[in-house]
């Protein structure tokens, strides 16, 4: 049996589909697993155990709109006997049905928008996404174990970094399908929460080389700002021997969580409860804003948001998080 698991990314979302891909093979040893991703997410997966293959394909086909090329990820989706389709918009299942795959499991968050696969899970109430995934297992007919949600990245080396340091990240809302800083916190409340880790050491900023400026407005001597300066797996090579991590809402902030416990995970926009990685604290304040229209359908809210949120909300009321 051919299998291929198909998400486009982002970064995060990838890494929280490892529990899925983790339980499909216990329960299909024997099956050919491949996970067809944007490039920009491969050394995410690069290197899972449980897969055979990770195919790539230039995600800005879809992204950009660029329809003359469909018929590039169509022949990457040719000759699979099931598809798991792990993004929800119609094109994918759509693109699923014209490789003719005959086994097509997906989401239907809209009515029409489940109608081309064979084995639908409604999307849509609030739900941690790993769970989500997991449930599409259960809809193909195989048992799923909800505590296994461990997320998977692939072994790194030694820090860049001398120890002991802590990680800072203020990011999230820039990728290719949104263009803002919604889940950023304010400046205020991040410069309140650099002026408390510097008092404990060195910290370190990881970023996209987009954001380095942003950090160097925070950044004293002692400290390092290596946005635009990691790979993805030198990244999380940072993050994995981090004293202790900070982190809004963002790939790094799931990466942060495979790797290393000590995270602090800090919510606006988005719900703790749908995205907050398992063993996580998590902070928020924003539960009268929230707008579940932007996690399900990709509309920007208007905010404002974190304008109720203190230090002392990070520091010491952040919760624990149990899937």
């Amino acid at each position: 049996m051919k299998i291929v698991l198909w998400k486009i990314g982002a970064l995060g979302d990838v890494l929280m589909t490892t529990p899925l891909v983790r339980q499909l093979r216990k329960a299909l040893p024997d099956a050919q697993i491949d996970y067809l991703t944007g490039r920009g997410c491969v050394p995410v997966l690069d290197g899972n155990p449980h897969v055979d293959r990770v195919v790539a394909f230039d995600e800005h086909i879809l992204y950009g709109g660029k329809a003359t090329r469909l018929a590039e990820v169509l022949r990457l989706l040719e000759g699979y006997d099931v598809a798991f389709v792990l993004d929800k918009h119609w094109i994918f299942q759509a693109l699923a049905w014209w490789a003719r795959i005959p086994v097509r499991v997906g989401f239907m968050r809209r009515r029409r928008e489940g109608l081309l696969h064979t084995h639908r899970v409604p999307y849509g109430r609030l739900r941690h996404e790993i769970h989500y995934y997991l449930d599409l297992l259960r809809a193909y007919g195989l048992s799923v174990d909800f505590a296994d949600v461990k997320l998977e990245l692939p072994e790194s080396g030694e820090s860049l970094v001398p120890s002991p340091y802590c990680v800072l990240i203020n990011s999230g809302g820039a990728n290719a399908r949104e263009s803002s800083e919604v889940r950023k916190m304010p400046d205020a409340l991040f410069r309140a929460l650099v002026d408390h880790c510097g008092a404990g050491g060195p910290m370190a900023f990881l970023g996209s080389p987009s954001e380095r400026a942003y950090y160097e407005k925070y950044k004293r001597q002692s400290d390092i700002n290596l946005c635009g300066q990691t790979s993805l797996s030198q990244a999380w090579s940072v993050l994995k021997h981090a004293r202790a991590i900070y982190s809004t809402d963002s790939g790094l902030m799931h990466m942060a969580a495979a790797v290393n416990p000590s995270l602090t995970a800090i919510f606006g926009p988005t719900h703790p409860a749908r995205k907050c990685p398992p063993g996580a604290r998590w902070a928020w304040v924003d539960r009268m804003n929230y707008d579940s229209k932007y996690e399900l359908f990709g509309v920007l809210p208007e905010g404002p948001f974190f304008s109720g949120m203190t230090l002392a909300h990070i520091l010491e009321e952040a919760q624990p998080r149990i899937l």
